[in-house]
């Protein structure tokens, strides 16, 4: 029995639990600013921000079973403002050739940029060791509610998406990439260094060089992860580009990860995505037409947005749907829910 929802006060605990694990800006392991981001997120569902784009949105995954938090995941509605604008380096070619000697190469630079009118980013997606590999995949789950509540409210985030994703790290958790580079610049340690971007990047603008740098400078071995990502990760690649996203050709400065990048309109689970009546259960002995997720918003003060998958059923009038997956969202016949086949007729399946 598992359920989506909104992040609560009440998660902290699981939640700083879970960031133990992975220490991203996004989600870094830290109480106190878990705790902010947590009242973040919820004033940002309650619709307490005038604008959109100010809004961090971050949901829980619960085992209710064992009653506890076993994944997050997030959407930061827009990454790159002119108070924080995103950094990254722009992966470039440069050709050169010499008639003397006959010889042409082809290097490969890395170039400081910053984005001041930044897409959504999709991020901070987590789950717990012991939930990988479930017959539910749990990760599709938490990847999947990020584009179904885009898919509902598409006005509140912007035209483009992105996805930064974990390239190889060292065991400690370091980066290869920023020992050869951005410590050089710096003289900052890798934990330092992403703690102190958290909160400001004025250091990078002052102390990186603007020019190209080429990375036929750094050795071999750190070069050829540029761009890629790491194996944990490389199921979120796989589904990311089958859902439309392609790399940009664009990394992370501080751990040469890279960016993946889809038009939002595009995006196949946000195409998917509508508003769909529900009209009742779908009993257990009537065939369903395949699987689906669907989110349920209330007007309370303690939820405001459910999501679960179960098994469905199209008919003209709206959706029926198995009870156990009705139990859960709380919805009642005649109301309105977002819905995101992940399989049925005429559909690739997503799941």
């Amino acid at each position: 029995m598992f359920l989506l929802r909104e992040v609560r006060p009440s998660d902290l605990d699981d939640l700083f639990e879970l960031a133990k694990r992975l220490n991203t800006l996004n989600l870094p392991a830290n109480r106190d600013v878990l705790k902010k981001r947590i009242e973040y997120s919820r004033s940002s569902f309650g619709g307490r921000f005038d604008d959109h784009q100010d809004c961090e949105y971050i949901f829980v995954l619960r085992d209710l079973d064992a009653d506890k938090v076993i994944g997050t995941c997030m959407i930061i509605a827009k990454h790159g403002t002119f108070e924080r604008p995103a950094v990254y380096f722009k992966v470039n070619e440069v050709q050169k050739y010499s008639t003397t000697i006959s010889r042409h190469f082809v290097h490969q630079t890395l170039q400081l940029h910053f984005d001041y009118r930044g897409p959504t980013e999709i991020g901070g997606l987590i789950l717990h060791p012991d939930y990988r590999g479930h017959r539910l995949k749990l990760g599709k789950l938490l990847s999947y509610v990020r584009f179904l509540y885009i898919g509902m409210h598409q006005a509140r985030f912007e035209d483009e998406l992105v996805a930064e994703l974990l390239p190889e790290l060292n065991e400690d958790g370091t980066s290869e990439l920023w020992e050869h580079l951005g410590r050089h610049f710096t003289g900052l340690d890798y934990m330092t260094a992403d703690k102190m971007s958290r909160e400001n990047i004025e250091f990078i603008r002052s102390l990186f060089p603007f020019e190209p740098l080429y990375t036929a400078l750094l050795p071999s071995d750190v070069e050829a992860k540029i761009g890629s990502v790491g194996p944990p990760t490389k199921p979120v690649e796989k589904m990311l580009k089958s859902i439309g996203f392609v790399y940009d050709k664009s990394i992370d400065p501080f751990d040469g990860g890279p960016t993946f990048r889809a038009r939002t309109q595009n995006c196949d689970p946000v195409q998917r995505t509508t508003s769909e009546t529900f009209i009742g259960l779908l009993p257990d002995d009537e065939p369903a037409d395949g699987l689906a997720m669907m989110g349920y918003e209330y007007d309370t003060k303690l939820v405001r947005f459910r999501a679960v998958m179960g098994e469905y059923k199209r008919e003209a009038d709206g959706v029926r749907f198995r009870s156990v997956a009705a139990d859960k969202l709380r919805v009642e016949p005649g109301e309105s829910l977002g819905f995101l086949p992940l399989s049925g007729p005429g559909l690739i399946d997503l799941y």
